[in-house]
């Protein structure tokens, strides 16, 4: 009898510490859960082929690396690098401005190759002098082509605020000739016909920039970014008028002359400045978002509109003899969506300020009898507004084409009544 009482008692006791013991493991394991494999989701057909790339799945860069924050389990990594091929090609491609520049940048590691084509005529009456018409260029047509090829990558180094860069490098050709007659003023010995054309061919300086953003309109009022660049001196400061540089006056007897004494044309018909020549830059973009516009506009194509303005300065630098003076640009734009996600229009202002060019030594003209110091021969403000068509078929592939009309002329010089242009932009 005691012994069964005995074996009772540690039986029930046993069936207690077991008992016990389950429960302890399984909370245990509620707490602590073990290591499951992990299964590999049925991959998704996605394109570009980068997402299959191990290095962007490793999440090597800054921005990977906090996109990938949390992530643990395949088809999560999978789904959130489709979202990283978005970010990447962020830059809403209908609201990037045909004409001026943004505060948009590139993202790290991808390349955009760009091209554009301006087409610029000056007619004889567009010549100006001390604010009017000069009718002396009356038949002093100019055609002028400018080819260029813009070269950009996104980078970004890693480090506190030493993210956000964009590289560009601008190669442009251009194309100019100018031809017929100047007719100089009658000073007593009667009027000449100076037939001083002359053209230009070639490659000019090369120009190398960096952008940086400071500001995301994700955590700022609008998007900022400053752009710092430099001319390098690879253009001709070596091309002549007339006949290598001797100009004819009169057509029955002619007589030759070279212009100023070198036969070189006007510095803004050079191909280049002949000195290293500087560029600096500050841009802001504001994309409009719900509450920005009046409740009339409210759910118009404006909702989706964003505004772009800025300023640039270039510093330029006396070259043998002549200085083509500082050239400072304002503009400000709005690009709005008009269809679906593949075609907006923008409307443009763009302002530019030509400091007098200068040329050391005088010159005595043919039909005058004495010297008089080399005249500035262009300078002041120019401004021009117009529409742009901007087509998107694809995110990374852009077409635009640009039609500005001069309202107001400079001081001095030539001012083309319409600035035409088209281009094209790829992205990879």
């Amino acid at each position: 009898m005691k012994r069964n009482l005995i074996l009772s008692t540690f039986f029930l006791a046993f069936f207690c510490v077991i008992s016990i013991s389950q429960n302890v493991f399984a909370e245990s394991a509620k707490k602590s859960p073990a290591k499951k494999k992990i299964q590999q989701l049925p991959s998704l057909e996605v394109s570009p082929a980068e997402v299959f790339d191990s290095q962007s799945l490793k999440g090597m860069r800054f921005e990977e690396r906090f996109l990938n924050l949390g992530v643990n389990e395949k088809f999560t990594i999978l789904e959130r690098d489709l979202i990283k091929v978005q970010v990447k090609n962020f830059i809403p491609p209908l609201l990037v401005p045909a004409i001026g520049n943004h505060a948009f940048v590139l993202p790290p590691g991808l390349f955009q190759i760009a091209t554009s084509f301006k087409f610029v005529n000056i007619r004889g009456k567009d010549w100006y002098k001390d604010g009017e018409i000069d009718p002396a260029h009356g038949q002093n047509p100019v055609t002028r082509r400018f080819l260029t090829t813009s070269i950009r990558y996104g980078f970004d180094l890693d480090k506190k605020y030493f993210h956000s860069f964009t590289a560009v490098v601008n190669v442009t050709y251009e194309s100019s000739e100018s031809s017929g007659m100047v007719t100089l003023a009658d000073n007593g010995n009667g009027a000449k016909e100076v037939h001083n054309g002359g053209a230009s061919e070639g490659l000019q300086d090369l120009n190398i920039m960096i952008k940086k953003k400071l500001w995301d309109q994700g955590n700022k009022p609008i998007g900022w970014a400053v752009a710092v660049g430099a001319y390098f001196p690879t253009g001709s400061t070596d091309e002549k008028v007339g006949d290598d540089g001797n100009i004819a006056v009169g057509t029955t007897y002619p007589v030759y002359f070279q212009r100023f004494g070198d036969g070189k044309l006007p510095a803004g018909r050079q191909l280049g400045t002949g000195e290293m020549s500087y560029k600096i830059g500050t841009f802001w973009t504001r994309q409009l978002l719900p509450g920005d516009l009046p409740s009339s506009l409210a759910g118009t194509k404006f909702d989706r509109a964003a505004i772009h303005w800025g300023a640039t300065y270039r510093f330029n630098f006396k070259h043998d003899g002549f200085d083509r003076g500082d050239k400072a640009t304002i503009f400000g734009s709005m690009v709005v969506p008009v269809y679906k996600d593949y075609a907006s229009v923008q409307f443009s202002s763009v302002s530019m300020w030509q400091q007098d060019d200068s040329y050391t030594g005088g010159f005595k003209f043919p039909n005058a009898t004495t010297g008089v110091p080399r005249p500035a021969l262009r300078g002041g403000w120019l401004s021009l507004v117009g529409p742009s068509l901007i087509i998107s078929p694809d995110p990374i592939v852009r077409m635009t084409f640009s039609y500005l009309k001069s309202i107001i002329r400079p001081v001095t010089g030539a001012s083309p009544p319409w600035v035409a242009n088209i281009g094209a932009s790829f992205a990879f």
